[in-house]
């Protein structure tokens, strides 16, 4: 059996669909840990325990490299009565950012 290289082209988009989904579900799952870690260590409580992401682009390391940028949003409380906002950013397999906006302490 042969394929042409259209059928090719589009097996490979297909595989390559298929990854950044898997790779995207593994980040989004890295970046929640690390965010209700952060969260336990300041005192607050991640709500929802989720994140949603926000940005994803390309840019380059420390070393040149390009790599992935997601950027995740999330929601903390540090009362239990208000709702604030934080951020987690992930460059490739690395957590490079976590920050939670200004809040009142409990």
């Amino acid at each position: 059996m042969y394929y042409s290289l259209s059928d090719l082209f589009w097996l490979f988009l297909l595989g390559l669909g298929g990854w950044y989904f898997w790779a995207g579900m593994a980040a989004k799952e890295q970046v929640r840990r690390a965010a209700t870690d952060h969260c336990r260590q300041l005192g607050v409580q991640l709500l929802d325990d989720t994140v949603a992401l926000a940005r994803t682009r390309l840019k380059r390391d420390g070393r040149g490299q390009v790599r992935l940028q997601r950027s995740y949003e999330f929601e903390f409380t540090s009362t239990g009565e208000h709702r604030y906002s934080g951020i987690a950013v992930l460059h490739g397999r690395r957590i490079t950012q976590i920050q939670l906006s200004a809040h009142h302490l409990a």
